[in-house]
């Protein structure tokens, strides 16, 4: 992932024979190092859903999603949990699928399959930095500002699992 920035450390350790110069023992060790985990900043939801144009329920909704984020960045919705929220949320199980589609629409879920979704991780994440930084490479995000505006464009790319040893 080309996006992914690492740094690659490669050292070789020699033995040579004093006598001849002939090297009697060699090792090469390659170390990868991810990038740090950036500061901690508070999303405040508010203000993402405004730049998205989020409405209030899908707001509502979204934030009750977002709690049942597992660590690979998925959100089960279950029949059971359909049922909670649309009790929570006061609303009906049609407007849940609406809600559901202009959170899709909007780029912060992606349907994944029935009853799943993944939260966009440049927006959403639990767990460890190194996962988070490989859902973000897997979940790629282009903004473009023009005059017109801005337009926000999201793909799924395939992960390979040696992403981390690539040392191009």
């Amino acid at each position: 992932m080309s996006n992914v920035r690492k740094i690659t450390f490669q050292e070789t350790t020699r033995a040579i024979d004093k006598e001849t110069g002939e090297i009697t023992q060699e090792s090469t060790t390659s170390v990868v190092r991810l990038p740090a985990e950036p500061p901690y900043v508070k999303l405040y939801l508010d203000d993402l859903c405004a730049l998205v144009n989020v409405q209030d329920g899908q707001k509502r909704l979204l934030l009750a999603l977002l709690r049942r984020l597992d660590y690979d960045g998925y959100i089960a919705l279950t029949p059971r949990f359909r049922k909670e929220l649309c009790e929570k949320l006061d609303i009906k199980d049609q407007t849940l699928r609406n809600q559901l589609t202009g959170l899709v629409k909007s780029d912060l879920l992606r349907k994944a399959g029935t009853n799943e979704y993944i939260a966009n991780p440049n927006f959403f994440a639990r767990g460890e930095w190194k996962n988070i930084v490989e859902q973000r490479a897997a979940f790629q995000m282009r903004i473009t500002y023009t005059e017109a505006g801005r337009k926000i464009v999201t793909e799924r790319a395939e992960v390979q699992a040696d992403w981390i040893d690539d040392q191009k």
